[in-house]
Formats: structure tokens, sequence, C-alpha cells
């Protein structure tokens, strides 16, 4: 896999903002309120009270020309709401509206819906490896039925988990890269067969992890539980590192000599191809500084783009892009209209509304809440990311074509 230059959907998104209500008007409106408006009025009441009798007729003057000024800019004000605002939209309108939205597979999984698992995934009996684990996408390999909070794959696994102070997971490596991303606090990222080389991450960096290379994350906040977010491109496969089974068993575990949990290996055909001991597979070798071309610093906004030119299954290439995008105030911005890539938003501040074809919002999503637009939604007419908010919004955009890849092993090479 190459890192490429892509036509990149991240470019794309540079263009400038959807017009919204509020750009519509050529020059910003005035407040009526304070300081320039109402209190304004108040000297002019007390000359009026307390004057003399000319003083009062001058200044009753200026009192009706201030008021008939602050009624204009209320009906100019009026008058854009009226013609900008969308009307209000009837029962049948909206059956038809989220009839479209569900057509074209525009799906939001909520942060506080997601159920939480805390005994899924194998080291999660290590009492330093307790955490809850919320699956988006594809499988948990420990737990290979648990279900996802989408409706449908896309080429990747993705989950988020909850880590308390000082706890994180167990070393291991997969055959794939696999992507850590901070969705909060300050994360220790360790790679070496004994955890030895460490970077941390800071709120919203991430880091991409070469396939077969020994790692883990730990969460080195002192008193806050944090999320951290990750992404396994391709299929699920997992092999621990020397003595996590064995630990994990003697703390309760009740699993296979590959760390597959019992409790779950008889609901899947072939547990051989979800993981490996540690003897019986090649491990890759990183030294201290060779992680840095893989780190991505939220601060310096690069974006990581990789396409593999190997193992497709059906002539398409699969390629993942990631980067961060800022939606200002009170704007909005288009997603690209490019054929074949399905998108992820997360939202790491902020809120957004999405719009499609009928203009109207068919989803909205808060801070963590990950909003699914496949590609059908984005072929069939434009979207729209829209920012009701007084404050900008952040969000982590993925850009994906592996719909079809969900049993590859997506490598860096």
């Amino acid at each position: 896999m190459t890192s490429m230059a892509l036509d990149s959907v991240r470019e794309a998104m540079k263009t400038p903002p959807a017009r919204t209500r509020h750009s519509k008007c050529q020059e910003p409106q005035t407040s009526p309120g304070c300081p320039a408006g109402i209190r304004g009025l108040f000297p002019l009441l007390q000359r009026l009270v307390g004057g003399r009798p000319g003083a009062r007729r001058e200044y009753a003057e200026k009192l009706d020309a201030r008021l008939d000024e602050l009624v204009g800019k209320i009906d100019s004000i009026a008058s854009r709401i009226s013609r900008d605002d969308v009307q209000p939209i009837d029962e049948r309108t909206a059956l038809k509206v989220l009839e479209e939205a569900e057509r074209d597979g525009i799906e939001v999984a909520r942060y506080s819906q997601i159920p939480q698992f805390d005994a899924s995934i194998l080291d999660t009996y290590i009492p330093r490896c307790t955490r809850l684990t919320q699956l988006h996408f594809g499988n948990i390999v420990s737990n290979p039925h648990a279900p996802m909070a989408f409706k449908e794959k896309m080429g990747y696994n993705m989950t988020y988990n909850l880590v308390p102070p000082s706890h994180g997971n167990a070393l291991h490596m997969h055959r794939s890269i696999e992507i850590f991303v901070a969705l909060d606090g300050r994360w220790e990222i360790a790679w070496g067969m004994e955890g030895e080389h460490t970077v941390v991450l800071q709120p919203w960096d991430f880091v991409v992890v070469p396939a077969r290379v020994c790692h883990s994350y730990k969460n080195i906040e002192e008193q806050t539980a944090q999320n951290i977010m990750t992404i396994l491109p391709g299929k699920s496969w997992i092999t621990w590192a020397p003595n996590v089974v064995a630990e994990a068993r003697k703390n309760g575990a009740e699993c296979d000599d590959n760390g597959v949990l019992l409790k779950y290996a008889h609901l899947a055909a072939d547990t051989k191809g979800l993981a490996s001991s540690s003897e019986t597979v090649p491990w890759k070798s990183m030294g201290p500084d060779d992680m840095a071309p893989y780190l991505h610093r939220f601060g310096e906004n690069r974006p990581f783009e990789c396409k593999m030119s190997e193992g497709a299954t059906d002539g398409e290439a699969p390629y993942i892009e990631m980067f961060w995008k800022t939606v200002k105030a009170d704007s909005s911005v288009s997603l690209p209209r490019k054929a074949g890539v399905d998108m992820l938003l997360v939202v790491l501040d902020g809120s957004v509304l999405v719009k499609t074809r009928s203009g109207r919002p068919v989803a909205a999503a808060g801070r963590l809440d990950a909003v699914r637009v496949p590609r059908q939604a984005i072929e069939a007419a434009e979207v729209v990311i829209s920012n009701p908010c007084p404050t900008a919004c952040t969000l982590l955009v993925t850009v994906t074509q592996m719909r079809s890849q969900n049993e590859l092993y997506f490598h860096l090479c």
C-alpha cells in the first residue's frame, strides 16, 4: 500500500461553504438590543420627563424617530426569517423525508444509545485492561457476534472504548493496520514486544499502527475515564503478545489457545480464521523513532491517505482517507459527490444537521455521535452538513472505498 495523490475528498471539501440563510443578507443587521438599541432610549426618556417643554417636544421627536428605526429593524428581521426559513413540515412530508434518508442509507449512531460491552474482549479479564467497548462496524475478534450500531458493514471494524485512568488494552497485533484516535484525554501508544517504545496522543490526534507490530494503548489521565476510537480495516484477526492469553485465563477468562472466548466461539463456524497464537506468526519490529511517519497531530492538520495496490477482490482498489474538518458557526459544507466512496463523520465537538435532496434536515448529531453517509446517498443528491450553532464544529472524516473488502487484510508495506 502506498500513500497516494488521490483526488482527495479533503481537498474537495475546501470549496466555499454552502450558503445559509444568514449569508444571504448583504449587510448584517444591527441587533435592536443593548447597547445601541433599547438601552439607548433611557437617556431620551429621562430628558423627556425632566426637561423644559420645548426640550420635551424635541426629545419626543427623537424618541419617535428611534422607535421607528427599531420597528424597521424588527420588520426587516422578521421578513428575512419568513423569506429564508423552511416552512413548517406536515406529517406526510416528514415521513417522506425520513424514507428518503433511510433509502439512501444515512444513519446516526448515537454515543448515548450504543450498547457498551464490559467483558467482550479477552484482555478485559486482566485487571489493568478493564474498559467498555461500543461496536460501530464489523466484529470484535474475541466476540464475533456482538451487534453493530450501524446496519451495514463498510469494509472496516470500528469501536469506541471508554477506559478508566491508567488502564488500557494488552499488547497484541493484527494483519491489518490499526488506527487509534484520541477522542478525548491523553493516550500513551506503546509498541515493541514489551511495549518499550511509546508516544503520547493529545485530544483528537491519531496514529496508524502498521500491520504485525506489537502495540497497545493506555489512558494516562489521572482522574477521568476517556474514550479512544479504533479502526481496523478489512478482516478481524488478532494475535495476543506472549503471556496475555495465560494472564487472562488466570483472571477467569475461558478461551481457546488463540484467545477467542469460548462463550462466543461456538457461534462462529470457524475460529481459526479469527486469531493465532503468538509463537506461530511473524512479528514486525519497529524502533523508537519508526512510528513518527504514522503519527497525525490535530494541530498539524496532516491527513492520512493510503491505497492498496494488491489484494482487491472485484477490481476496486481499496483505500482509506482520514482528516479533520471544521464547520464554522452557522455555516454549511457540501460533501463531494465522488462516486464509489463511503463517508463516516465523527463529531469531535459541537453539533451538525445533515440535509439531502429535500433541503430539510434528515439527521442531527452531537458530540461523539457518528454519521454514516454511504455511497448511494452521495451519488443520489447533494449532502450538506450544516452547523446551526454559534460556535465551530469539528468533525473527523473517514472516507473509504472498501465496502466489498471485509475479508481483506489492509496493510502498510
